[in-house]
């Protein structure tokens, strides 16, 4: 029921705002943001009394230090065919708003590796997969980080979860397509194989690759979508639209609850403009219940 919240943000001591999830999520999924005692108490005891995003009950719920920066992925391959083990291959930069009690995804860019202001991302990425264990095929990391406004880089990044698996959003198909040379899924093969990883000489990405979140502020019956034939965009590379009428949607917070997504490989002014187009053309209207 949450009774044990206050004991445990004490003995954890943590500061308000505090982060309240379940540990059965992905995405996303059943975390908030939250600012006083009581709203940590209700979310707690909502996320041990209801079944998680895995479909199974939550049996407790996690309580975690509110981080602030700007939230990072770094993707890498590991092998020991590698000089270090371990290299990233690609860096995404998340835009988030808070909203709604949590953070709200609006779009990720992928940026490139090699540009020093990424150094320190890099490096702790890279140290966070061997000192897990890391030793083959794909790896996801996720961070926060600040931006020193004097050095002109990223500072003390600090993590939020590692996963040796594929990062999710099509990020590996993308960096496919904006990398020269590089092949993941075949790198991803051979290093389970043994085979030694063949990777470019550069990972600098040669456009700019962004994931765009379409956004929805209305629940309800869907009753009419207007502006989603996405493909009309300059920098259109992929997209999916998951409302359809008749259906009912959610307020887009969480990753499942979001309209529709769209891919974009373009300049970096086309770039901005289609996500500008993508996001303020698409126009979902509902019967509100």
């Amino acid at each position: 029921d949450g009774s044990d919240v206050a004991l445990a943000i004490k003995n954890l001591d943590l500061e308000f705002p505090v982060v309240v999830k379940t540990p059965r999520g992905m995405s996303t999924m059943d975390v908030y943001i939250c600012d006083t005692m009581d709203e940590a108490v209700l979310r707690s005891g909502q996320i041990v009394s209801s079944v998680g995003p895995d479909g199974k009950k939550a049996s407790y719920s996690l309580l975690e230090e509110f981080l602030v920066g700007d939230e990072f992925a770094i993707n890498l391959i590991a092998s020991p065919t590698l000089p270090r083990g371990v290299r990233v291959t690609d860096i995404w930069k998340y835009n988030k708003v808070i909203a709604h009690g949590t953070r709200v995804n609006q779009w990720q860019t992928m940026v490139n590796p090699e540009d020093k202001k990424y150094a320190s991302l890099v490096r702790y990425a890279e140290g966070i997969c061997r000192a897990v264990g890391v030793k083959h095929g794909l790896a996801h990391v996720e961070l926060m980080t600040t931006f020193n406004e004097e050095a002109n880089r990223y500072v003390d990044p600090v993590m939020i979860e590692i996963g040796a698996r594929l990062a999710g959003g099509r990020k590996a198909i993308m960096a496919q397509a904006t990398v020269p040379g590089w092949h993941p899924f075949d790198a991803m093969v051979d290093s389970h194989c043994g085979i030694p990883v063949r990777v470019p000489l550069s990972f600098a990405p040669s456009l700019v690759a962004r994931h765009v979140y379409i956004p929805n502020d209305k629940a309800g019956k869907v009753t009419a979508i207007k502006g989603n034939n996405f493909d009309r965009l300059k920098t259109h590379y992929g997209s999916i639209v998951l409302a359809k009428v008749g259906e009912r949607v959610k307020i887009a917070t969480n990753i499942m609850s979001f309209p529709a997504f769209v891919w974009l490989v373009g300049t970096p002014e086309d770039v901005e403009e289609d996500t500008r187009r993508a996001r303020e053309e698409f126009i979902i209207e509902v019967e509100k219940e």
